[in-house]
């Protein structure tokens, strides 16, 4: 706990920003949250880190960088001299809403800082890189499942893409097979367990 102005807060407080996103982005974002059974406030902030930690995203933004950044031991120089970026999207979109805890909500100042940008458009480039980057979304897919799913049931769904794309006509991400499994399971559940039990015995088991 902190003592601010007299009032006692909660030194874990999160921190509300709301970015504006592209319509498209904005809705693959509300189905990577549907297909996962995840609120967005808490699927946006994962994915903005985990690009945030990823070197070579910081390593092609630093091209923007107006001032200096350190990631990990590299120091990465900006200059005022250097090609900004773009700082709001110059087509339709809306806001969503999502909240940082205080570590996150720095990393993402510190780059907006060197960005020469608000935090809100920081953290509306790392949902756009995050989208358009398979392998963020799978990577996000598959932390998910490995903590909502047991050894066995991870092995089973690990087989079914393996099978699916050796023997489909088209091939198939983690993305895309959970977003599939959702859509065929179809009845209502609570949880990711339930969705895909129900697809394997639907589908893979005699």
């Amino acid at each position: 706990m902190e003592k601010k102005g007299g009032i006692v807060q909660r030194s874990d407080k999160k921190r509300d920003v709301k970015p504006t996103l592209k319509l498209d982005l904005k809705d693959v974002i509300y189905r990577l949250s549907h297909i996962t059974y995840t609120p967005v406030k808490d699927v946006c902030p994962a994915l903005c880190m985990m690009v945030l930690k990823d070197r070579q995203t910081i390593e092609h933004l630093s091209q923007f960088f107006k001032r200096d950044l350190l990631f990990d031991n590299t120091m990465f120089r900006g200059h005022f001299s250097n090609k900004t970026i773009e700082k709001r999207i110059n087509v339709p979109g809306e806001r969503v809403t999502t909240r940082f805890t205080q570590s996150d909500y720095s990393s993402i100042a510190l780059l907006a800082f060197a960005l020469d940008c608000t935090v809100s458009r920081a953290t509306a480039i790392l949902l756009e890189i995050s989208m358009s980057q398979i392998r963020f979304v799978n990577e996000y897919v598959k932390d998910y499942l490995r903590h909502e799913l047991s050894e066995s049931q991870l092995r089973e769904f690990k087989e079914i893409l393996r099978y699916v794309n050796s023997n489909g006509e088209s091939h198939h991400s983690w993305f895309s097979l959970l977003a599939h499994v959702v859509d065929e399971v179809g009845s209502p559940v609570n949880r990711i367990k339930e969705a895909i039990s129900s697809f394997i015995d639907l589908n893979w088991r005699e």
